[in-house]
């Protein structure tokens, strides 16, 4: 079967046309993209939250079961949280307040208390460790 010149031509036109909405596709769908991982600082900071909370209530079990006190030890310039030789690494790009603090934890779960801000783009969760009974929140 012959295709005519005319409907050759046509035909070429009609590609571009194709191509044009493929880009427009694309590009929609990478705009949700985006759009979607905008979230992921907030998941990033709550995150990190949840995860030094379970290291600081397995400090006050550990210091619970070993019957003695516990010295915890925030270091945000270097990264890290230290209690009796563990250490929590914060996540990378993390901004934690204060920049440092010191406490010793006694295996009743008094303390001096302790109230850790973390913070990613524009994101915030605050963490305390309750002074009286080591009770630890995340809000």
């Amino acid at each position: 079967m012959l295709i005519s010149a005319g409907r050759r031509r046509a035909s070429h036109g009609f590609a571009t046309i194709e191509v044009l909405v493929a880009v427009i596709v694309i590009l929609m769908v990478g705009s949700i993209a985006v759009l979607s991982f905008g979230g992921t600082d907030r998941r990033a900071v709550a995150l990190e939250a949840s995860e030094t909370a379970v290291f600081l209530q397995e400090t006050r079990l550990r210091a619970l079961e070993l019957g003695r006190p516990i010295e915890i030890v925030v270091t945000a310039q270097d990264g890290f949280i230290d209690a009796g030789g563990r250490q929590h690494y914060f996540a990378r790009g993390m901004t934690v307040s204060p920049q440092q603090a010191a406490l010793i934890l006694q295996p009743t779960g008094q303390s001096n208390g302790l109230r850790l801000e973390f913070s990613k783009g524009s994101h915030t969760a605050a963490l305390t460790l309750d002074w009286l009974t080591g009770r630890v929140d995340i809000r």
